[in-house]
């Protein structure tokens, strides 16, 4: 499997459903560079939360809550760097996609997970190149 170079990612996992939770809590546990910063069952207290945080580097997010993870997600797009939707609805797909950057129908196993992580962070180093190169084209 292809390696994450960073040092670690942080990353936040919202899901209602706390076996859910747990489920994707160990799977992301066994990539070492993903550095776990909350976790959180309840959308209201996800969102207070955010207000202490820095950026994050992921958001791992369910849909299908008391409060949409759509609605979520588009509260909080600019506290984290990434928002995947991870969830058992694939229905909301074109929605999410306004909002997210990746859409995960559950079960997800580690390695679609890790392929997910590793092409956002690959799509991401390549717009930063690609902006570094328009600058110095402009000059």
């Amino acid at each position: 499997m292809e390696k994450i170079n960073h040092s670690s990612y942080s990353y936040v996992i919202l899901d209602d459903d706390l076996a859910s939770v747990e489920l994707l809590t160990q799977q992301l546990m066994q990539l070492p560079q993903m550095r776990l910063i909350s976790q959180f069952t309840n959308p209201i207290d996800a969102t207070h939360a955010f207000n202490s945080y820095e950026t994050v580097d992921f958001l791992f997010l369910d849909i299908g809550m008391e409060v949409s993870g759509i609605d979520v997600a588009r509260m909080l797009k600019n506290k984290a760097k990434f928002i995947v939707f991870v969830t058992g609805y694939s229905e909301f797909a074109l929605e999410a996609f306004e909002y997210g950057d990746a859409y995960l129908v559950k079960p997800v196993d580690l390695k679609t997970l890790k392929r997910a992580i590793l092409y956002l962070l690959d799509k991401s180093a390549k717009q930063v190149f690609e902006n570094q190169q328009n600058l110095v084209d402009e000059r």
